[in-house]
């Protein structure tokens, strides 16, 4: 008769447990750039609240992103140690579950979806390694904008309801532009993701609420519509752009600010959907320009801009 699993392999098996759901939720942190579990974990509760469907992709482009990264990667990479591959299959897969209406569909073009983006994020690691650059979110740019002509619909997204100006709407507008860098909406769940920033880092929470607030004043000046504007659709590429920049210098990360929203002006008169890419575009500028002022490529780790356990 096997004899029952001692206390120590029970521990043992909650602590592996315990380690995977961490490494999990610090995957979904790295959609705003944060290796830390509490931020994941409030990223996901802003998701949930703001679609329970997209919280469903949520877990299902991190998970298809985590179980592939196992297979491809060596678990002593540097990008595989810093949870670096499931981020990008979450966002392929809630590009999916945002564009597409019928949600069998939907989950499938997300696994798919999921899987490809986590293949070309190794293979773009590898090539921007050499010139020292993160890839950020480029792999599930690049795999949502294949598949988007073919699968995505094209019904009606509906008005975007007039709002009147004013303090408290603006700070609205300034937390809610941050609540599509996950493809929800509402200040409800920007405000779940700047406490997930100010979780890892108060820092962070800060230079993503003033790149939000800023990038929707500029797009404001550039002529959106003030009910664009205060919707909060206008500054999740700045909030982004100032977070991956901020740790270059102030100087930088208003550069960054500025270059995501003209990138994604020019996007948007192209009549593509512009996802996170001026965003990305906009940071690596950045960093190029930081080192050709500085002299030096030396920008410590390409993978991860602020590493929290």
């Amino acid at each position: 008769m096997p004899s029952p699993p001692s206390m120590s392999s029970a521990l043992h098996s909650n602590a592996a447990f315990g380690d995977q759901l961490r490494s999990f939720a610090r995957a979904i942190g790295q959609i705003v750039l944060q290796r830390n579990a509490a931020t994941g974990a409030l990223l996901f509760l802003a998701v949930l609240c703001a679609s329970p469907r997209l919280a469903c992709g949520l877990l299902i482009g991190t998970l298809t992103g985590n179980v592939i990264s196992v297979i491809i990667e060596d678990s002593d990479a540097p990008a595989f140690r810093d949870d670096l591959y499931g981020f990008n299959g979450a966002l392929a897969a809630l590009a999916a579950f945002t564009f597409i209406g019928d949600a069998s569909q939907a989950a499938a073009v997300a696994i798919v979806a999921a899987m490809f983006a986590t293949f070309l994020a190794r293979k773009l690691t590898r090539v921007l390694s050499r010139h020292r650059l993160p890839i950020f979110s480029s792999p599930a740019i690049i795999v949502t904008w294949c598949w988007l002509p073919l699968f995505a619909d094209r019904g009606d997204t509906g008005a975007i309801p007039q709002v009147a100006a004013g303090f408290i709407t603006m700070l609205q507008a300034a937390f809610a532009g941050l609540a599509p860098i996950t493809f929800a909406t509402g200040a409800l769940a920007g405000a779940l993701i700047a406490a997930g920033l100010f979780a890892s880092r108060p820092s962070q929470a800060a230079w993503a609420l003033a790149g939000s607030a800023l990038g929707a004043t500029l797009h404001g000046l550039g002529g959106a519509s003030d009910a664009v504007v205060l919707s909060g659709a206008c500054g999740f590429n700045a909030a982004l752009a100032a977070l991956a920049t901020a740790p270059l210098g102030k100087r930088y990360a208003l550069g960054a600010i500025v270059a995501a929203v003209l990138i994604e002006r020019v996007i948007d008169c192209i009549g593509i959907a512009a996802l996170t890419a001026p965003f990305v575009l906009a940071s690596w500028a950045m960093i190029v320009v930081q080192r050709r002022w500085s002299g030096t490529s030396k920008q410590g780790d390409s993978h991860v801009v602020h590493p929290h356990a």
